[in-house]
């Protein structure tokens, strides 16, 4: 059985479901779903990183971000009703930037189904203009790493 949460080499897994009213007209996840999935992924990491359960920025400020660059390799089709693990593990922090690669695999990782990066730039709340990540959000990032 398959290990959910901290890894070893600072990876984060988050198990998820999917449905079958996520398929395609062959039956498969379509496509739009693994970018929902890994959002979902990556908010369970955000909140497991900061213990801030919320998309406030005025309570959690590196929430507020936009999604500067996603790219999604798809391996193999994902055939639902299933639960799939999104492995998700920091690659890049940088002033403003924040880069993540994940990986969708079954639950016993055998099977690779798609991998990918995403990069999301911090705003400042009024502005909306890149601005540095708090030294909290920098500290703890950083450390995952590796």
């Amino acid at each position: 059985m398959t290990k959910l949460g901290w890894q070893p080499n600072h990876s984060f897994i988050v198990r998820m479901k999917t449905w079958f009213d996520q398929t395609d007209g062959l039956g498969i996840l379509h496509h739009s779903h693994y970018v929902l999935l890994m959002e979902r992924a990556q908010k369970t990491f955000f909140v497991e990183v900061m213990g801030k359960d919320t998309l406030d920025p005025a309570i959690a400020p590196d929430v507020y971000v936009v999604v500067r660059d996603l790219q999604l390799h798809y391996h193999s089709p994902i055939r639902p009703e299933c639960e799939v693990d999104v492995i998700l593990k920091v690659k890049k922090v940088r002033a403003a930037g924040l880069t993540v690669d994940f990986e969708f695999r079954s639950t016993d990782h055998s099977v690779l189904y798609a991998r990918g990066s995403r990069t999301v730039c911090r705003l400042e709340g009024t502005s909306h203009q890149p601005c540095p990540w708090t030294e909290e959000f920098r500290e703890k990032h950083e450390k995952l790493i590796g």
